[in-house]
C-alpha cells in the first residue's frame, strides 16, 4: 500500500458521554478513507485483566493523535485533567483533535483545560454532535472523517 499514511488515534472521552461517543464513532467510515490508515483504540478496548492505567499511558506514549470528545463531563473528569490532555497537549505533543461531543460554551464560562487556543471541530453552524440530526449528523461525520484525513497528510508531508 504504497503512498498510504498510517497513523493511530487515542480517542479520550468522558464516561458519562458513552452512547453519544458510540453514535459519532459508528459513523466514521476510517476504512473508506483515501491515503489514509487510521486505528483507534479507547479504554473500551482493554482487555480483562489488564492494568488500566498502565495500558493507558502506554497507548498515550504510542499514539499519533488524539480524538478528544469534548464535553462539560470531558472537562470535569479529573483522569482526563491529570493524565490524558498533559500527554496529549503537553510540550512536544501538540496533535490533538478536538471534536465538540457535546456543546461547551467557548466564551470563558468554562475552563477548556489547555484547549482555549485550538480549533475545536463542530459542524458548519458551530453545533456539536449531539446538537445535529439526520443529514445534519451525517455531514457532522462525513466532515470530521475528511478533516481527521486532511490533518494526518498534512502533517506527513
Amino acid at each position: 500500500m504504497a503512498g498510504v499514511v498510517a497513523a493511530s488515534l487515542f480517542v479520550s472521552w468522558a464516561h458519562d458521554d458513552k452512547a453519544a461517543k458510540e453514535r459519532l464513532l459508528a459513523g466514521l467510515a476510517f476504512d473508506a478513507l483515501s491515503g489514509v490508515r487510521l486505528t483507534r483504540w479507547e479504554d473500551s478496548d482493554l482487555l480483562l485483566g489488564a492494568d488500566w492505567h498502565e495500558e493507558i499511558l502506554t497507548r498515550l506514549a504510542a499514539c499519533d493523535y488524539g480524538l478528544l470528545l469534548v464535553s462539560p463531563k470531558f472537562l470535569a473528569s479529573s483522569y482526563i485533567q491529570d493524565t490524558e490532555l498533559p500527554r496529549l497537549l503537553g510540550p512536544g505533543r501538540g496533535k490533538a483533535m478536538p471534536v465538540m461531543l457535546k456543546q461547551v460554551p467557548l466564551e470563558g464560562s468554562f475552563d477548556l483545560r489547555g484547549l482555549a487556543a485550538r480549533q475545536i471541530f463542530t459542524d458548519a453552524g458551530g453545533r456539536a454532535f449531539t446538537q445535529t440530526a439526520g443529514p445534519n449528523r451525517e455531514r457532522f461525520v462525513v466532515d470530521l472523517a475528511g478533516q481527521i484525513r486532511r490533518r494526518v497528510l498534512a502533517d506527513a508531508a
